[in-house]
């Protein structure tokens, strides 16, 4: 019997998995936008907001980025030194992390597959990513306008946002370049108050900016690792004073500047020109 149970609850689950998967895409028959427009007075205030939001969210993104460039800075006039490379290699120093010598990773790995079938006019990869958010119906025929690369762009951004709207995605569409939507022959809404030249100013620097910002939302984590990674190292080497004794003779520039990188917690700014107050400062003897 609690074998038989033990059955059907697995066969539940699956089944419930089944209609999850296939939610989305039974709200495709039903995806119609709202016959009332939004006004420009609407626009210009949900385009400053989302942009200030996305700005903001950048900002954050690249903390670690700029932290990491900084420590990475300083740290490459003295290991381009014979005698200090020897001096890491005596104390088992020499494997030097990728991003402490080089810098933060910059490239994204480029991911190609071939274009699926649409489903109802949207993009099968922009209802995958869509598949464990609540969407409302309206949000699919926003995108129904886009071209299929624009559609996962935008579920993209809703997801990173935490945007997955109707208002939101109204908001892309609207500021869809013509050459990214389905059909670019069709007349484009017109605001009041909104010119043609100030809309397609915003469509430009709408779209940079969620470039931008999906550019750090995807290295985020990455930069952060790597941050982590490049703190511990430079921590052995204060730690060390054989290291620490020939910084202080050969680098006392360097010498500084690692001991007030490590005095910032991870989630400050990069370093500026005067030393950041973070409490007790942590002191390295030099014997």
């Amino acid at each position: 019997m609690k074998e038989r149970r033990t059955v059907l609850g697995l066969e539940a689950a699956d089944l419930l998995l089944q209609k999850n998967r296939t939610r989305h895409a039974a709200l495709l028959e039903k995806m119609q936008e709202p016959n009332r427009w939004f006004t420009g007075p609407w626009l210009c205030r949900t385009y400053q907001a989302e942009c200030q939001r996305t700005r903001d969210m950048i900002a954050e993104a690249i903390i670690s980025r700029h932290l990491l460039e900084t420590i990475a800075e300083v740290f490459r006039y003295p290991i381009k030194q014979e005698p200090f490379r020897r001096l890491l290699s005596a104390e088992s120093l020499a494997f030097v992390p990728k991003a402490l010598a080089e810098g933060p990773t910059l490239n994204l790995i480029a991911e190609s597959s071939a274009p699926s079938p649409l489903v109802n006019g949207v993009s099968p990869e922009a209802l995958e990513l869509l598949q464990d958010w609540n969407v409302p119906p309206q949000v699919f025929a926003s995108l129904r306008k886009m071209v299929p690369e624009r559609q996962l762009k935008a579920a993209r951004l809703m997801i990173a946002l935490k945007r997955v709207s109707f208002h939101y995605a109204q908001l892309l569409s609207t500021l869809t370049p013509a050459s990214q939507l389905v059909d670019p022959s069709r007349p484009r809404k017109k605001f009041v108050g909104v010119t043609a030249d100030q809309l397609a100013a915003m469509e430009a620097e709408f779209d940079l900016l969620n470039e931008e910002f999906l550019y750090c939302a995807s290295l985020r984590g990455t930069w952060a690792l790597e941050l982590m990674v490049a703190r511990l190292y430079l921590d052995r080497l204060m730690e060390n004073a054989r290291v620490v004794r020939h910084l202080a003779r050969d680098f006392p520039e360097q010498l500084a500047r690692f001991q007030m990188i490590l005095d910032i917690p991870a989630d400050q700014e990069a370093l500026t020109s005067q030393p950041v107050k973070t409490g007790l400062k942590r002191t390295h003897f030099v014997f």
